[in-house]
């Protein structure tokens, strides 16, 4: 049993707006167990159904989110905090993708929150002289559609499989979101999740493996 992240589908556990945030989990198969995190800047509240598993909530949350600095409960009491690296403005524009294709429905779901550039935190890695985002791509879309010119980011943790993703974004010539093909819900699932799957599976067996961020 372990924490799961929800999905877009999970629409009978999550409201839309809660699901349009990226932060949601279940403790489970069978998700009995859910965790709301609401994003206010730097900060989270934790709405829980449960007092059970929190810390691995907290942890798994924390993974995805490296901007975060400290978890509150709905009452105000701290559940956890730490010092990430400090987010800082870049124009998109100087951005590349490590992904090709962006979900239309979760792209209007993101739309519906963002209030500002100060809302967007996006997770970067460098290397060669190139500024890669690790996720966000779906945020960053939606923030130039909004009509801002520039995100929040921040240095995270990555693997070398990103590299490759952000190479095969060049050689596709996408250099930026806005080379990013929108796909429905449908098209999304079959050639995002597909290449993501044939890309694993053929990775040699001493190879350490991780799943893509969206």
């Amino acid at each position: 049993m372990k924490i799961i992240r929800a999905e877009k589908s999970d629409i009978d556990i999550f409201s839309e707006s809660e699901l349009g945030f990226g932060a949601c989990c279940f403790f489970g198969e069978d998700k009995t167990c859910k965790y709301f995190f609401e994003i206010k800047k730097r900060e989270a509240t934790l709405h829980a159904n449960t007092d059970q598993h929190i810390s691995q909530a907290i942890e798994e949350f924390l993974f995805y989110s490296g901007f975060i600095t400290a978890v509150k409960d709905k009452d105000g009491r701290v559940l956890a905090t730490r010092t990430p690296s400090e987010p800082y403005p870049l124009e998109i524009a100087e951005i590349q993708p490590s992904q090709f294709y962006i979900n239309e429905k979760k792209l209007a779901d993101c739309k519906k929150w963002m209030k500002s550039p100060e809302d967007i935190f996006i997770p970067i890695a460098a290397k060669d002289g190139k500024i890669i985002s690790l996720d966000g791509h779906t945020r960053m879309r939606a923030a130039i559609d909004l009509g801002y010119a520039s995100v929040l980011v921040y240095q995270d943790e990555h693997d070398e499989h990103v590299f490759h993703f952000s190479n095969e974004a060049i050689n596709r010539q996408i250099n930026s979101v806005l080379d990013m093909e929108l796909l429905s819900d449908e098209d999304y699932a079959l050639k995002w999740d597909k290449f993501c799957d044939d890309y694993f599976e053929n990775l040699p067996r001493d190879s350490p493996s991780a799943i893509p961020r969206s």
